[in-house]
């Protein structure tokens, strides 16, 4: 019996941690798209995603 009841906690535990962790990714990308519109609308040099993919697989490199 009491397998079972940490087994739903644990199982409500995750599910509402998998949920918060998609409504973050969302949120970030959402307010990622928004920051680089309006940076672009303002003229500000945006690096295309190539460029930005290159920087992070640096970071990645440096940090290993």
């Amino acid at each position: 019996m009491k397998f079972r009841r940490y087994l739903r906690k644990l199982s409500s535990f995750l599910t509402q941690l998998g949920g918060a962790m998609l409504k973050a990714a969302l949120t970030t990308f959402i307010l990622g798209i928004l920051l680089v519109s309006i940076m672009h609308y303002m003229g500000v040099p945006v690096p295309s995603g190539d460029d930005l993919w290159r920087g992070v697989e640096r970071l990645a490199h440096v940090l290993s």
